[in-house]
């Protein structure tokens, strides 16, 4: 270090120690005074991270005989480290204050006041006992201070013991209690009988545990019962359960050499039927030593605190059980199976206690490639999904549960899909209409039939359908018919259902042209499906579409009557003159003149028929009293044509006597292909592998491969229909004429 960096940090501490003590957390309001009591309670903050701490505040000037005590405390905090003892954290002595940092607790008796519970009350007097057991069996040193004041109860609900002022070994020369035993409020009250005449010179004579043990029996007393104020009071034990009823009796023994060690009350107090045996006392033992234990007594456990875990304390679950799971499965070896008690306490949560505590593990364990912590998270996502944010999700859960769409695991695969109908709320629509959909056209021709359709929500395409509300508008329209057509010429039976369902339930997305055009002539073969049950779905979803372009078709214009060709409004020879005076005009048109005027038109449509599917475009063969192509001036037997006939006739357009050859004999491959096993014998090959290759990975969209190949051919049989109408229409209004 230079001079420089020297001087610096000397000028620092000068300046620090002059503003004040430095301390690494922060000293906020009081919350607890008691008049009993030395210190004030004070919240705090750390510096560093934000957690809350407690901060205990000694007033050299309040007690000036006190401060030798106090001193004492801040000594024998910063050397004794045990789990069921007040946590350290900082603590500093100035001239007018001793503080003293902990972690954030509040005094037992403000718990007492407002609320007790058994299975707590149990857990704490454990706890306290076996600090006393620590500190006079382990460690030699008495504490001389058991009382409900030198007790602090932590979030979870967990004692603490603390009050350390008169904590001091016996193999001192002359231990600390010797000359300040009498210096606490109310010392008189806890006292043992052996030091009642006020002199503690003896106490290196008897039993190291006797005062403690004397103590924790006051501590019983006031814990079932009311604050005693005379020793006497203690000679009936009140309302002390009758489990503990032996070990109070022994522990206020008059006789300190014969007085119960605290060691020996856990022992008793942990037999079958004692107060310490029930369950939630051993899985409070058990979580604090899960990892020194084997595997197949881990998953006991779990077992166990899976079924009861709702029958504890709420704050007891979040604040202990809690962080001990957390630690058992991420460094414990606890397993997957750890994952189901966290989730289950992480449903009483409220969204900010949630976001702090069990989120960062979430999404810690869905980067984890164990497969079976994978398969638990995903099947228990619906007890959490709803406390999760959007953009933790999006940008979080979501690139990593992706990664279960390629595992190699069939099983995994399917949670995964699974679990897309849980959090399809909260993705954005960039990665439900990009990423999601080309994940999903993929899964799509997984080589696994069951991934394709093992139930109603666990398969890609009944899974497309659910989440189909979320799609644009514009990707439904390239997707949701490509999409479920392909999965009715399926070989797997499930799959062809699951079309037909698919199709069926997002019906609303789909215009009249759609379902004539794209999905009917798709779903037809199924109607003669091998599978029973792929016949009755195709006849239902066949139902539903028909009745929906029923409805449309009358809802169509009725279009305008078309134009009279000017061939018809010639004259004929041998018709009366046309005249403007009704009185003049001859008679109207019977009934059996319309009649006949039918059945000609009927005839001459026939024979037209017959004539151009006979020939398969060859030119029509002139019969005579057909009409067509007869000489102009011969009619039908011998007699001459009238002469506006022959002028119709000349008048008419040209006709086309050929039929166009892509629908007729010449176009032999354009024949529908027979259905087969409910499916067409030939399928178009698909682009790629999924839907759409331009932005969703899948599903071809190509109208005129999917629906002009091997069908028959919209526009072939659109210009036959024309050229059959055209020769039809112009050989009625020669007939007319």
């Amino acid at each position: 270090m230079s001079v420089f960096e020297f001087a610096k940090s000397t000028i620092s501490r000068a300046i620090g120690s002059a503003a004040g003590p430095a301390l690494p957390f922060s000293i906020g309001e009081p919350i607890s005074s008691s008049p009993s009591s030395l210190w004030a309670i004070h919240r705090g903050t750390k510096k560093d991270d934000n957690t809350p701490v407690s901060v205990f505040v000694f007033d050299c000037a309040r007690f000036k005989d006190k401060v030798a005590i106090a001193r004492n405390c801040l000594k024998r905090f910063k050397t004794i480290r045990h789990p069921d003892i007040l946590k350290f954290i900082d603590g500093v002595e100035t001239d007018s204050q001793i503080i003293i940092g902990t972690e954030a607790v509040e005094p037992l008796s403000s718990q007492l006041a407002e609320s007790s519970n058994e299975n707590m009350t149990a857990w704490g007097l454990f706890k306290i006992g076996r600090a006393i057991k620590f500190l006079n069996t382990d460690c030699s040193i008495i504490h001389a201070n058991v009382r409900i004041d030198s007790i602090f109860v932590t979030k979870a609900g967990e004692w603490k013991l603390g009050g350390l002022e008169l904590l001091c070994s016996l193999k001192e020369e002359r231990p600390f209690v010797v000359d300040y035993g009498n210096s606490l409020p109310d010392s008189s009250k806890y006292i043992p009988p052996e030091f009642r005449n006020g002199s503690w010179s003896m106490v290196k004579s008897i039993p190291v545990w006797a005062i403690d043990s004397w103590q924790y029996g006051c501590l019983l007393y006031e814990i079932f019962n009311q604050p005693f104020s005379r020793p006497e009071e203690l000679a009936k034990k009140g309302a002390i359960p009758q489990s503990l009823a032996l070990a109070y009796k022994g522990l206020l023994n008059s006789d300190p050499r014969s007085r119960m060690d605290i060691e020996t009350v856990l022992e008793r107090g942990d037999r079958q039927g004692g107060y310490f045996d029930n369950d939630f006392v051993k899985v409070s033992i058990f979580l604090e030593q899960i990892a020194m234990k084997d595997a197949h007594e881990k998953d006991q456990f779990l077992r166990k605190i899976d079924a009861s875990i709702d029958t504890f304390p709420t704050d007891f679950c979040k604040y202990k059980i809690l962080p001990e799971l957390i630690n058992a499965l991420e460094f414990g070896g606890a397993g997957a199976k750890a994952l189901t008690p966290i989730l289950k306490i992480g449903s009483k949560m409220t969204h900010e206690e949630f976001d702090s505590l069990i989120t960062p593990i979430i999404v810690r364990l869905f980067s984890s490639n164990d497969r079976s912590i994978r398969s638990s998270l995903c099947e228990n996502l619906g007890h959490f999904v709803e406390h999760l944010s959007t953009k933790v999700v999006n940008d979080k859960i979501f690139p990593n549960l992706a990664t279960g769409f390629g595992d190699t695991s069939a099983l995994i695969r399917e949670l995964t899909l699974k679990s897309i109908l849980l959090i399809i709320g909260k993705l954005s629509e960039r990665v439900i209409n990009n990423d999601l959909l080309r994940y999903l056209a993929k899964l799509q021709t997984d080589e696994e039939p069951g991934i394709r359709t093992v139930g109603l929500c666990t398969n890609t395409t009944i899974c497309l359908g659910k989440i189909s509300k979320h799609l644009s508008d514009s990707t439904r329209k390239k997707i949701l018919i490509p999409a479920f057509t392909r999965s009715l010429h399926d070989p797997f039976p499930p799959s062809r259902n699951a079309g037909l369902l698919a199709l069926a339930a997002t019906q609303d997305y789909y215009d009249a042209t759609d379902i004539a055009l794209k999905v009917l002539p798709h779903m037809s073969p199924l109607l003669v499906d091998n599978e029973r049950n792929i016949r009755e779905q195709a006849f239902k979803a066949f139902d539903v579409f028909i009745k929906k372009l029923e409805a449309h078709s009358k809802s169509m214009p009725e279009p305008q009557a078309p134009a009279v060709s000017p061939a018809a409004q010639v004259p004929s020879a041998t018709a009366p003159a046309a005249t403007s005076n009704p009185a003049q005009a001859g008679p109207a048109s019977s009934p059996a003149d319309s009649w006949s005027s039918w059945s000609a038109v009927s005839v001459l449509s026939s024979k037209l028929t017959n004539t151009i599917i006979g020939s398969a475009g060859a030119p029509a063969t002139p019969t005579p009293g057909s009409g067509i192509g007869a000489p102009p001036s011969a009619g039908p037997a011998g007699q001459a044509r009238p002469v506006a006939l022959d002028r119709a006739a000349s008048a008419s357009p040209q006709i086309r006597t050929n039929p166009p050859t892509q629908y007729g004999a010449n176009n032999a491959s354009a024949s529908r292909p027979a259905a087969s096993n409910g499916q067409s014998s030939s399928s178009k090959p698909t682009a790629g592998d999924g839907w759409n290759d331009d932005d969703t990975g899948g599903w071809d969209v190509d109208e005129e491969a999917d629906y002009d190949d091997g069908w028959g051919g919209c526009q072939s049989s659109c210009e036959w229909t024309r050229w059959y109408l055209m020769v039809l229409s112009t050989s009625v209004a020669a007939g007319a004429a």
